[in-house]
């Protein structure tokens, strides 16, 4: 759930969640359309009469970030790739969750509204799972690619990646006098 490392006398705690999906949000927003993966299996969508309302609205915007997106029947949609973003997709129900998430949050009403939130969505939902298992050589790709980050502080909902404790500050959290 968290990486602990030091820099110079500090601990310093990551949420890899949060630091995984910061890196991929920045990535969505200069990448958009650039690079796609086709579905071995088409993913089947079905949404109530609202939704289909809601979903024609999205489709544009979903497009332009690398879903293939298209009417499927009277009520259903059909999912044939997806944008790189999600890595080697082996549970097609990120895609469910993505679109379900879009869709409650219901009609928004500026475009760069649709925009940012698909960018959101689509970083939070492929971002590494909080509690999920990573291997010491992935803790430090994902630390080095967050030093690199235009907002390394933040995941896009504004939650903090990275939480740091000063020498200083553990020595008072442990009674420890100088």
């Amino acid at each position: 759930m968290y990486i602990l490392a030091e820099k110079g006398e500090d601990l310093v705690i990551i949420d890899q969640h949060a630091a995984h999906e910061r890196i991929l949000y920045e990535q969505v927003l200069k990448s958009k359309k650039s690079r796609i993966q086709e579905l071995i299996a088409p993913v089947m969508i079905e949404l109530t009469p609202k939704e289909k309302v809601l979903m024609e609205e999205y489709i544009p915007y979903l497009e332009e970030y690398g879903f293939g997106i298209s009417e499927f029947g009277d009520n259903t949609y059909v999912v044939t790739f997806v944008p790189e973003v999600f890595g080697r997709l082996e549970d097609t129900d990120v895609i469910h969750d993505v679109i379900s998430d879009l869709l409650a949050e219901g009609k928004i009403k500026k475009e760069t509204g649709i925009s940012e939130k698909v960018s959101k969505t689509l970083a939070c939902k492929a971002a590494i799972k909080g509690g999920s298992a990573c291997t010491p050589k992935q803790m430090e790709e994902l630390v080095e690619q967050l030093k690199i980050a235009d907002n390394p502080y933040s995941c896009p909902h504004g939650r903090p990646t990275v939480i740091t404790f000063t020498k200083g500050e553990l020595d008072r959290m442990f009674a420890r006098t100088m």
